[in-house]
C-alpha cells in the first residue's frame, strides 16, 4: 500500500492531480480542511484555531511559535489516523512534512509556471491580473514563511520529495499516470510489516499529542522512536522533574509497551 501525498503552489494544480490519481486508484481523496475537521472533533478543538496553526505564520514572540507547532502536532495525530489502513492521496503543501515518517510514503511536488497558475487564479477568483499575481507571491511567501518557523526549513526543498511533475509540460492525465508507474516501484511497496510501521508512527503520534497537551512538556526538545512498541526518547531536558514527566506521560499512551530514556538533564534549562 501507497500512500501519497501531493504538495504544490499557490493555484498549482496539484488538487486536479490529486484528485484524479485517487479517481483511478479508487483510493481515498483528502485535504487540509478534512484533517483540521478530524482534528478538531478527536482533540476537541476549534477548526478555526486548528486553521491558523497552518494558514498562519506564527508571531516573533516563542510563544506564538510553539502554540502553532502544538496545534500542528495535533494535526499529524489526525492526519495520521486517516492513513491507518487506508489507500490515501492527501493534497496539501505542507502534507510530505505532516506525514513524515509515514511508511511507503510517496512525496509529489507538483509545479507550474506562474502563466499556469495566474489564468487559475484569475479564472476561480475574478481577479484581475495584477491581482492574481500579487495573490500567488504573498501565498507562497506566507507558505515559505510558515515552514521556516514551525518546521525550520524550506517546504519546497526538492530534496523532500521523491517526484517532481511539471504541468507546464505534461497533462493531469499523464501526471497521474506517471505518479502510477512511480508508485509501482519497489522502494514505496516494501515488504516488512507495514501494518506494524503504520501503529509504531500512530504511537509517536499520540505520544507528541498527549506531550503538547501537558503545559510544561509542550515545548521540550526531544526525539521519538518506536519499534513494535518500544518507545526510545533522547534529548536534553531541564530538571529531573521535567524527564519523568515526559516518560511517565509516554508510557501511558496506548500501544506503548516499554520507554527507553536517554534523556539527559542539561543545567543550563530550567523548570
Amino acid at each position: 500500500m501507497t500512500i501519497f501525498s501531493i504538495s504544490m503552489g499557490t493555484f498549482g494544480g496539484g488538487k486536479a492531480v490529486a484528485k484524479g490519481l485517487a479517481e483511478k486508484l479508487d483510493y481515498v481523496c483528502i485535504g487540509r480542511e478534512d484533517v483540521i475537521r478530524d482534528a478538531a472533533v478527536a482533540f476537541d478543538m476549534k477548526e478555526s484555531q486548528l486553521r491558523s496553526a497552518i494558514l498562519t505564520v506564527p508571531g516573533f514572540l516563542a510563544l506564538g511559535a510553539s502554540d502553532h507547532i502544538a496545534n500542528v502536532k495535533f494535526l499529524r495525530a489526525a492526519l495520521v489516523e486517516r492513513t491507518i489502513g487506508n489507500n490515501l492521496v492527501y493534497h496539501g503543501y505542507g502534507g510530505h512534512l505532516l506525514l513524515d515518517g509515514v511508511p511507503n510514503l510517496l512525496r509529489v511536488r507538483v509545479i507550474a509556471g506562474m502563466e499556469y497558475r495566474i489564468a487559475i487564479v484569475m479564472d476561480k477568483d475574478k481577479l484581475s491580473r495584477e491581482k492574481a499575481v500579487q495573490h500567488i507571491i504573498e501565498n507562497d511567501k506566507q507558505r515559505a514563511n510558515w515552514a521556516r518557523t514551525v518546521w525550520g526549513g524550506e517546504w519546497n526543498d526538492p530534496s523532500k520529495f521523491d517526484l517532481m511533475v511539471n504541468l507546464d509540460h505534461i497533462e493531469v492525465a499523464g501526471a497521474v499516470d506517471l505518479i502510477i508507474k512511480a508508485a509501482e516501484l519497489v522502494e514505496f511497496n516494501r515488504d516488512y510489516d507495514t501494518n506494524q510501521a503504520f501503529e509504531d508512527e500512530r504511537i509517536l503520534a499520540k505520544i507528541w499529542v498527549a506531550l503538547t497537551r501537558n503545559r510544561p512538556t509542550r515545548a521540550a526538545r526531544i526525539q521519538l522512536d518506536s519499534k513494535k512498541g518500544c518507545v526510545t526518547i533522547t534529548g536534553d531536558v531541564g530538571s529531573v522533574k521535567l524527564k519523568d514527566a515526559i516518560v511517565g506521560i509516554a508510557g501511558e499512551v496506548p500501544g506503548v509497551n516499554q520507554v527507553v530514556s536517554h534523556l539527559s538533564v542539561g543545567a543550563a534549562w530550567q523548570w
